[in-house]
């Protein structure tokens, strides 16, 4: 016990407790299947309402992996899978409006699931790129392109038991009517504003 104890503070110091965001060390990450840490990631969607604000919808229920080459970014792939009745928007008063939203408008009792692969991946700077893949949604399969930002990486995360990590902020929209959602178009927008916070370590 007595060793364990001693042994737990240099084990710890070896570990990064916070990342770094410089190209150096996002070569250090080792190539492969890294995982996403669904605790420290957030997916929500934004749509016009009214023509007076952007309504926040979150999606609390999905995973994704990467398989990432950090010496070649554009050889990278991401697949992620999300439940469309996970949707919550912290409706003041109405406790059915979070599935109403899920069943109704997203559809999510007769296609259960969205889906996002990659297909193609372009680097536009150290830090930026622009990430295209199939949005599989409501029974439809179109291409969309997510604006992302490495946000930084350690190569030993002292909070994920020493593994590799690395994390990614994301952006993008599509119109809602390309897969064939209509729905209350009168007073919901047609552009889908997308935005993901994302942690993953690898496995």
């Amino acid at each position: 016990m007595r060793l364990s104890v001693f042994l737990l503070p240099l084990a710890l110091s070896a570990c990064a407790f916070t990342a770094e965001q410089t190209p150096q060390s996002l070569k250090s990450l080792p190539t492969g299947a890294y995982q996403l840490e669904k605790p420290h990631a957030s997916l929500f969607f934004r749509v016009k309402h009214l023509g007076l604000s952007n309504y926040t919808v979150r999606l609390t229920d999905f995973d994704a992996t990467l398989d990432f080459n950090p010496a070649q970014p554009a050889a990278s792939k991401v697949h992620a899978i999300i439940n469309p009745m996970s949707a919550q928007t912290d409706h003041p008063t109405d406790k059915d409006w979070d599935h109403r939203i899920g069943a109704d408008i997203l559809r999510g009792t007769q296609f259960p699931q969205i889906t996002f692969d990659s297909t193609h991946i372009d680097v536009t700077g150290p830090f930026t790129g622009r990430v295209t893949g199939d949005l599989t949604f409501m029974g439809d399969t179109h291409p969309v392109t997510l604006d992302v930002t490495y946000n930084g990486s350690m190569a030993a995360a002292a909070l994920y038991e020493g593994r590799p990590a690395v994390g990614f902020s994301a952006r993008g929209t599509f119109k809602r009517s390309d897969w064939g959602s209509k729905r209350y178009s009168e007073f919901v927008g047609d552009d889908v504003e997308i935005v993901i916070e994302a942690e993953f370590t690898r496995r």
